[in-house]
């Protein structure tokens, strides 16, 4: 197909350009006006227009440049963390500017300096604003452009005496921020083909601060929520381990107000289930005239006094797998067998038995080689089935009902000071385990009369001891076995 021209273009011949075939020409077809003036560009010679080959030169330049700074800005504008954005910048500056080295500056408004975590060739540099190069165009705003640095006052050579480094020219402008606000420099040194900075130099170098200023601001405002984020996260942290440690804290207290088990469910339920027993082995502990002693001794020492022996009753009842269910005064009441079923209760509550026996009497010698008033104890132990759960609604506690309950409290008001007292029912799933004494049929409170037996100790054969208070390997065995 036959290229016809447009209407009102015009033919350019390109004065100045070398064409390897002199009878070719070079032709450019351009629309234009009629009414176009582009002086010192277009020249007419007779009938032919002739554009000037340093014009096309430096067209190509410009858009060489500008070509350049589009693909800079894309790769400055994708980049957030503020290191990463500080070296690039500092290696496309110093590409485009045709640059030996350079160095970007950051205003540190708090302390007032300039301060720098890229300075190729150089460590961080902080200096005060106002001094240096650097200083002046970061408080001023003013474009410095020196020919001969060391003709500067403002200059100082001691970076180049220390590293051998000869700077010559040198090109620095301020960084502004979208609201004029002066938030860094840049500074370039010595161009590589050792002339001196130009203004197209400046013009460039000016884009370059431009996209520079939004790029940092975007970074620092990043770097900003990054720092927000990670101190809302460590607060985070902190918060939630601060709730674990008070939720410790609060399972602590439920676990010591009710037995584990229970615990667990009322705090997944929001509620206890209750439990019924056929069997489990309930005893009783009563200090024998507690409030004549009471009368006698101070209410801090009266304290100090039951929450002793408690405590060493609490430990008991922990290495003997045996529940506490509460104190009433000076009375202490726990059980075997719950809230989790076992065969081994009579046993185990009797060998808590035996071992506050033994305290008891340890600190009844304690106390009257001090001259002091002593307690005595009584304890009763019975087996039977029981109700079990967790009553009220603020200050809820784990307790348990039903005769067995009843009787064994009557073992205890029935029996002797320092000796274990048990039912027959009780007596008949122990025999086996413990040397016993036959009390007889003995009255007790609303009960008639109830077959009763003293704990002596633990059967010889079955002892790991002479006194019959520590049970043997056969004895674990037969235990293990019921």
């Amino acid at each position: 197909m036959k290229q016809t021209p447009q209407p009102n273009c015009v033919k350019f011949l390109v004065r100045g350009v070398q064409l390897s075939d002199p009878q070719k020409e070079v032709v450019w077809l351009y629309g234009r006006r009629d009414n176009d003036v582009l002086p010192g560009v277009v020249t007419k010679d007779g009938d032919k227009y002739f554009i000037q080959a340093a014009h096309l030169a430096n067209i190509d330049r410009q858009l060489s440049k500008l070509s350049m700074l589009m693909d800079i800005s894309r790769s400055i504008m994708a980049e957030i963390d503020l290191d990463s954005l500080l070296q690039l910048i500092m290696q496309k500056v110093t590409i485009v500017m045709h640059a030996d080295r350079s160095s970007l500056f950051l205003v540190d408004d708090e302390k007032k300096q300039l301060w720098t975590r890229v300075a190729q060739g150089a460590p961080e540099i902080r200096v005060p604003l106002g001094q240096g190069i650097a200083g002046h165009v970061g408080l001023t705003g003013e474009t410095a452009n020196i020919t001969d640095a060391y003709a500067d006052d403002r200059f100082s050579r001691d970076f180049d005496v220390k590293t051998g480094y000869r700077t010559r020219s040198i090109l620095c402008m301020a960084i502004k921020n979208t609201r004029g606000k002066i938030i860094g420099t840049i500074q370039v040194l010595n161009k590589q083909d050792e002339t001196p900075f130009t203004t197209e130099d400046e013009e460039l170098l000016s884009a370059f601060c431009s996209l520079a200023g939004i790029s940092l601001e975007n970074a620092r405002a990043y770097e900003e929520l990054q720092k927000e984020r990670d101190s809302l996260e460590v607060k985070v942290q902190e918060r939630t381990k601060d709730l674990e440690v008070e939720k410790e804290k609060s399972d602590d207290l439920l676990r010591n107000i009710l037995p584990n088990s229970v615990a667990e469910e009322l705090k997944l339920r929001g509620e206890a289930t209750p439990g019924q027993y056929e069997a489990v082995t309930v005893m009783f502990t009563d200090f024998k005239g507690f409030t004549q002693i009471a009368e006698k001794i101070s209410a801090e020492g009266l304290v100090a006094d039951l929450d002793n022996c408690f405590y060493q009753f609490d430990e008991i009842m922990d290495r003997h797998g045996v529940e506490k269910i509460k104190t009433i005064g000076d009375a202490y009441m726990c059980a075997g067998g719950l809230p989790i079923a076992n065969k081994t209760h009579p046993i185990d509550v009797i060998l808590a038995a035996l071992e506050i026996k033994s305290f008891m009497a340890q600190m009844k010698e304690i106390k009257q080689g001090l001259n002091e008033p002593y307690w005595e104890l009584r304890l009763g132990i019975h087996t039977g089935p029981v109700v079990a759960g967790v009553v009220g609604k603020r200050k809820f506690a784990y307790d348990i009902w039903g005769d067995a309950v009843n009787t064994a409290s009557r073992m205890e008001s029935s029996g002797i000071v320092g000796e274990i007292n048990i039912s027959g029912d009780t007596y008949a799933l122990v025999k086996d385990f413990f040397d016993c004494t036959y009390r007889g049929k003995i009255a007790a409170k609303n009960k008639g009369e109830i077959d009763m037996y003293l704990i002596a100790r633990i059967r010889p054969a079955l002892s790991a001891d002479a006194e019959g208070k520590i049970p043997n390997a056969e004895f674990l065995r037969l235990r293990e076995a019921m």
